[in-house]
């Protein structure tokens, strides 16, 4: 069929009505549409080839013009216009802009001077500024948020398409979610999202957890003759199948509910809790400007009864001009910057992130992960290459140290190792772009591989059994094996594989090397035993290859355990996995950095010790259990074991979930990695929940927080220093921050208590505003992330947001620029010559006070850098390009503002002597911060950890607080150490994943 000729009559509307929720006659409708077979001839499908060559070189426009692509309608996002005038709703800023209005007409209509309007503009103009440049920072963050949602729902499908150097002949591939088009044969196995809604014509055992879109708790046993109908979002927990794809995108039932219950992400934890302390702080703010007013009227009434005047159209322009100064104050005090800040921090980090092979889907596991106490780890793939190959076998009697060739065994043999392998395992090769692409389990691919050199032609044996396989009994992880049935010309074989003492605990007999069945009695019980102690101890996956022999049909094939037992063993393959180069040190920095490593896997217990050592997992004081024996013990016995408790093998999904039950009972903060769909609960009960990017399924990466896409421990660690990085940027914020409010609002009352006035005006506080909230944000938080956040302990979930040493940095800050200001207000023109009663010379001198407490803020936040008790505060400011260019812009805004902000910023030009007093006045904030670390503050205390029944939801330690008391000598340890795993900047980090 070619372009011309491809024509469809089946409609949107048809389609979907297969799948409609809650409808009994769905499969009625299939019927009169006449079946799956005539279904796909309708579609111009083909259940054996999949979609044409020509359809995929054209790029299914017609297809895809008539039924759409498989993408979700995106939720309605904010225009940055939608986001500036929604800065207006704010209260704050209205009554602040109904005051300059005031202003402005007063001046405009009743004023002496040309220039009394500028007081009123300059502040509408100042608010413009500020909300553009809010939205301008929110319209970024929804962009970078949606670029990431993105990311996330992209996974890959397997598919079934005709194979491009074979016309005619369907061949398995992979393809992205969004390059599903209707008709396509889609590959459903055991962990699987299902990608689109479709219709079910092959089906073993499959069983799909459909909680989601019908809200039926109990999972679907689907066959193809009852329960066909397989819905897009569904996840399958059980068995295998092919479907053919129906509907796409908007057009399936997820995409069409998807619609409907779209929101915004929720604020994390940390973003709640300092909204909460926006709200005091901002309280405090308000009393100020409340107090501040009342002192300034109170003032300006008894100067009218002093002087006895009239309450002329000046005394007027005043007292608005004093509400306007105690909106402002309200304006500066509101921390609106504190959430903004974590945004911005979070949103930096996440893109960051993603370079260093992390996706973040929850942002408040970003925080948590910082503070995580525990690592439970999987072995394959996190601590190892997961580049396996077989390097050494015993085979049909045989212990071979080496493998063998073809010709070291008889054809029998090779047709059986052949079949066993190829007909129980689902992996595959294919070419894509020309290059080869292995896909599916790395076991698998081992296998297939070590069979390859017997040439085997496993997609052949699979086509030759597909209909021939009565029953398979999938794997898991509880069951550590996998079994198909396949019929044969005289009866019907069961071929198992799986862990090796496991599946040869189920054999009774083995082949020789002649091709005989023997009993397998102690002795031979015991050398197969030694076998694959000594290929475990060696750090080898051992797994055993087995088969059953069946005269006839046994029912349904419903009694596993009796089917899969009198097993005759014809082969052990022991694998290597090599531990990745890197992992040991990352496991060192782990530890040092107050974190307990566990290696939590269901290999055997010989080869997890091996690995674990060789990771530096395992001490000489550890303790190694299996999961059998784990199981034994009662709760109090499991608790006791706990702090030696280093690697957990032979486990099942179940005794994962126990162990981070426990953990999290005891109060610590549990980081825990996953892969399969059993996976699943245990990463949802830990704090955080990796699941591995390349062998995790899709059950596993929805059940998920962050996803490591490289599948690399090391990868963990570096999602460790990013959430210590984002706390610690809140910190420094917070720390710039509130020195700020505390001189700024000082400044304003006391000044007008003092009857001094306001000497920092409503347009001056505005810029000091914008400062110190979206720049600073900007500025502070996204300093990137060093190896040096490892070498402390984590957050204890009790500490203050604002520790010790903090509130002593902002107390000496705040102090040192009150009497610095005050000096200016109340002695200054005395040391400047200034005659203050002269409006000009006034202003002259308020100018000197402004510009020295801006440079006091540029400094300031330069000392900011540094929350604990480092000396240097210079140190890789240079490689912060955002830092540098806020500082670089604030100083050229400022110097712009004080030489030709004239009227509208109230501002004169200063001489050079003056000019060089602010800037001194400013850098000293960097010997008093020098000075102010010198002392000694009380360390933090803490609280004993919360258990898990004190707390009863999934919290970010982040949400909980910091211990910033280090010891500053750990700084400089172990510089050589960093050559092997380090940088100082996000991008040698980024370099450094990229080599491995």
């Amino acid at each position: 069929m070619d372009k011309e000729a491809l024509q469809f009559t089946l409609t949107i509307p048809q389609l979907m009505g297969l799948h409609t929720i809650g409808d009994k006659n769905n499969l009625e409708k299939l019927q009169e549409l006449g079946g799956v077979e005539k279904l796909t001839e309708e579609l111009h499908s083909n259940l054996e080839v999949g979609l044409p060559q020509w359809e995929i070189k054209e790029g299914f426009t017609t297809r895809r013009g008539e039924y759409g692509s498989n993408r979700f309608a995106e939720p309605p996002h904010s225009s940055f216009f939608g986001l500036f005038f929604g800065t207006f709703k704010d209260t704050t800023l209205i009554i602040l802009i109904v005051s300059a209005v005031i202003s402005l007409v007063l001046g405009l209509t009743l004023g002496d001077r040309s220039s009394d309007w500028i007081d009123g503009t300059a502040i509408l103009v100042a608010v413009l500024i500020v909300s553009f440049v809010t939205a301008i920072n929110d319209f970024q963050k929804e962009k970078q948020f949606r670029r990431l949602n993105k990311v996330k729902e992209d996974i890959q499908v397997k598919v079934i398409r005709e194979d491009p150097s074979n016309y005619g002949v369907g061949a398995e591939q992979t393809i992205s979610f969004f390059d599903l088009n209707v008709g396509d044969i889609v590959i459903l196995s055991t962990g699987d999202k299902v990608p689109a809604d479709g219709i079910l014509f092959l089906a073993n055992e499959l069983v799909a957890n459909e909680s989601g879109m019908t809200g039926e708790a109990d999972d679907v046993h689907k066959s193809i003759d009852s329960k066909p109908q397989m819905l897009c979002g569904t996840q399958v927990i059980e068995g295998e199948g092919k479907m053919i794809v129906t509907s796409v995108g908007i057009h399936s039932q997820w995409g069409d509910a998807k619609k409907n219950f779209e929101k915004p992400p929720d604020p994390t934890p940390l973003q709640n809790k300092l909204d909460k302390m926006a709200v005091f702080i901002g309280k405090v703010g308000l009393y100020s400007a409340i107090l501040t007013v009342l002192a300034l009227v109170i003032a300006w009434v008894v100067w009218a009864i002093k002087h006895r005047s009239t309450f002329s159209r000046d005394r007027w322009e005043l007292l608005v001009d004093y509400i306007i100064i105690g909106v402002t104050i309200v304006v500066v005090a509101v921390p609106e910057g504190l959430p903004l800040a974590v945004t911005i921090s979070l949103a930096y980090s996440m893109k960051k992130m993603m370079k260093d092979m992390n996706l973040v889907r929850h942002l408040s596991s970003c925080e948590t992960m910082g503070n995580a106490t525990n690592i439970c780890s999987d072995k394959t793939g996190t601590l190892t290459q997961n580049l396996m190959i077989a390097t050494e076998v015993y085979l049909f009697g045989t212990h071979y140290q080496e493998l063998p060739s073809a010709d070291d065994l008889k054809p029998e043999f090779i047709e059986l190792l052949n079949e066993g392998i190829a007909v129980n395992s689902k992996a595959f090769f294919e070419k894509v772009d020309g290059e080869n692409k292995e896909t599916g389990s790395r076991t698998e691919i081992a296998l297939l591989k070590f069979v390859q050199r017997f040439d085997c032609d496993y997609q052949a044996i699979r086509k030759k059994f597909e209909k021939k396989r009565p029953k398979i009994f999938t794997f898991s992880s509880e069951r550590k094996r996998a079994g198909t049935i396949v019929e044969k010309e005289a009866g019907y074989r069961l071929y198992l594989s799986g862990a090796g003492e496991i599946v040869l605990g189920r054999c009774s007999s083995s082949l020789d090397e002649n091709g005989n069945v023997v009993e397998i009695d102690d002795s031979e019980r015991q050398r197969l035993n030694s076998i694959l102690d000594a290929m475990a101890s060696n750090g080898l996956r051992t797994i055993t290859l087995a088969y059953r022999d069946f005269d006839e049909a046994q029912g349904d094939w419903s009694n596993e355990e009796e089917i899969e037992s009198n097993l005759t063993c014809y082969c052990i393959v022991g694998i290597k996995d090599p531990v990745r180069q890197e992992v040991p040190y990352a496991v060192d920095e782990c530890q040092k950095a107050g974190i307990f490593v566990r290696m939590v896997t269901g290999d055997n217990i010989l080869t997890a010790k091996h690995i674990a050592t060789e990771c530096g997992i395992l001490k000489e004081d550890g303790v190694a259990i299996e999961g059998h024996e784990w199981r034994t013990k009662n709760e109090e016995e499991q608790l006791a074991l706990l702090p030696k408790l280093q690697v957990l093998a032979r486990s099942s999904p179940k005794d994962k979930l126990t162990l981070v039950s426990l953990l999290r009972k005891k109060g610590e903060i549990v980081g825990v990695t996953g892969d399969g769909t059993n996976d699943a609960p245990a990463l949802k009960e830990a704090d955080v929940g990796l699941a591995m990017g390349i062998t995790g399924t899709d059950v596993a990466k929805e059940a998920s927080d962050i996803i490591i896409l490289d599948d690399n421990f090391k990868s963990i660690v570096n999602s460790v220093m990013w959430g210590r990085s984002v706390y610690d940027n809140i910190r420094k914020f917070l720390q710039f921050q509130l020195t700020v409010n505390v001189a700024a609002l000082a400044v304003a009352l006391i000044g007008a208590i003092s009857q001094k006035g306001t000497p920092l005006k409503a347009i001056q506080l505005l810029w000091v505003n914008l400062i110190m909230d979206t720049m600073a944000a900007l500025a502070l938080g996204t300093e990137p992330p060093t190896r040096e956040l490892l070498k402390r302990k984590p957050y204890s979930r009790d500490e203050s947001l604002l520790s010790n040493i903090m509130k002593r940095n902002i107390l000496g800050q705040s102090t040192y620029q009150l009497i610095v200001l005050f000096v200016i207000l109340y002695a200054g023109g005395k040391i400047f010559d200034y005659n203050t009663s002269n409006d000009d010379e006034e202003t002259h001198l308020y100018t000197i006070l402004f510009n020295a407490f801006v440079w006091c803020q540029v400094f300031n936040e330069i000392n900011c850098r540094k929350i604990a008790d480092e000396n240097n505060v210079f140190k890789r400011m240079f490689k912060n390009p955002m830092f540098l260019f806020i500082v670089s812009i604030t100083i050229i805004l400022q110097t712009l503002i004080v030489e030709f902000g004239g009227e509208f910023f109230s501002t004169k030009k200063l001489t050079w002597a003056e000019w060089l007093v602010c800037l001194v006045i400013g850098a000293l904030s960097i010997p008093i911060g020098f000075l102010l670390r010198l002392i000694p503050v009380p360390v933090d205390k803490v609280k004993p950890k919360k258990t898990k029944d004190e707390s009863d939801e999934k919290t970010s330690l982040l949400d909980n607080e910091v211990k910033i008391n280090e010891d500053k000598d750990n700084d400089d340890d172990n510089d050589g150490d960093k050559e092997k795993l380090n940088s100082d900047t996000s991008d040698d980090l980024i370099d450094d994943s990229k080599q491995n």
